[in-house]
């Protein structure tokens, strides 16, 4: 049974918006498979800005990558949308159903929660993976470091702090689809993904409602959410990567028209086109506006120097 999931109310329209934008940022900062990125196209010993990423790649390069920034990018973003006031009935409903499902209460005595993308495509998510020690959810002996080999293609994590005496931190693992929906309803799916998952979030085609619902599969019951791709938090996604395409292949300086609380988010980014690509995914962080019980916050940036590896799948 399918049941619909009605998202919180758009708040502080600042905080929204930087949300949308530094998720793209993080995207093209941290992810190791798009074809450009900070990473991959800045020579080591130039600055890393959004003008040195314009200089050192193709004409329209961000275009090329659309659909892979929809996908992979959807990751970034669920873990500020799930920890603000906007996300946080999509959050309590896949805890909330997973507790159902499996008889054990995963909000009891949850002192604070965080979102994290998790997996060795990404940098932040690698570094994640390697320094938790929170148990998995489901398996009592089996820790994020101990199953690392298991895990390291998972797509996100719902990181639960205990108040004190009680068990481990809790991490709740989960697979996200930002282009397609429907794979996350197949057996043969989930029987290729690491069976500590315990939900996934996809974007559902032709659709503005937010759905949850329950799978049996091989390796368990599964929470499964799907985002319409009419739904405006996801329109907004692509609206912003559109904005940075024109941006990067136009001009920062281009003229756009903008909705309420749009314009402050994109003059700080043009602000900052020259500027540290570090500090400005740090300040659009500190506008986005979080639950109290959202303190665990998620990835620290990874500020070290990479190898440019390409990835292959």
């Amino acid at each position: 049974m399918i049941k619909l999931v009605q998202p919180g109310i758009i708040g502080d329209l600042k905080s929204y918006w930087a949300m949308h934008f530094c998720a793209v940022l993080e995207t093209l900062y941290e992810h190791k498979g798009l074809e450009y990125s900070f990473q991959r196209s800045i020579p080591v010993d130039q600055p890393k800005t959004l003008a040195s990423l314009n200089a050192y790649t193709e004409q329209g390069f961000l275009a090329r990558m659309r659909k892979n920034v929809h996908n992979w990018g959807l990751q970034y973003f669920l873990c500020h949308y799930l920890m603000s006031r906007e996300g946080s009935p999509v959050l309590y409903a896949i805890l909330d159903e997973i507790s159902n499902n499996y008889d054990f209460d995963l909000r009891r005595n949850m002192s604070s929660y965080g979102v994290f993308v998790c997996g060795v495509d990404s940098y932040s998510g690698e570094q994640f993976l390697r320094t938790t020690s929170a148990a998995i959810f489901g398996y009592d002996e089996r820790t994020i470091l101990n199953a690392y080999k298991d895990i390291k293609w998972v797509d996100l994590c719902i990181l639960i702090a205990r108040f004190k005496g009680d068990i481990l931190d809790t991490a709740i693992l989960g697979e996200v689809e930002g282009n397609k929906f429907d794979p996350l309803l197949r057996n043969s799916f989930w029987r290729r993904k690491a069976s500590f998952c315990s939900f996934g979030i996809g974007v559902q085609l032709a659709s503005s409602n937010i759905g949850i619902q329950n799978i049996k599969t091989e390796s368990g019951i599964k929470t499964v959410v799907s985002l319409g791709s009419e739904f405006d938090v996801i329109e907004d996604f692509k609206i912003s990567i559109g904005i940075m395409e024109a941006f990067f292949s136009i001009s920062p300086a281009h003229r756009l028209q903008f909705v309420p609380g749009q314009r402050e988010v994109v003059d700080i980014v043009r602000e900052h086109w020259g500027k540290s690509i570090e500090d400005l995914i740090m300040l659009l962080r500190g506008m986005v506006q979080r639950l109290d019980v959202a303190s665990m916050g998620t990835n620290t940036l990874s500020l070290n120097t990479v190898p440019k590896i390409v990835i292959t799948f």
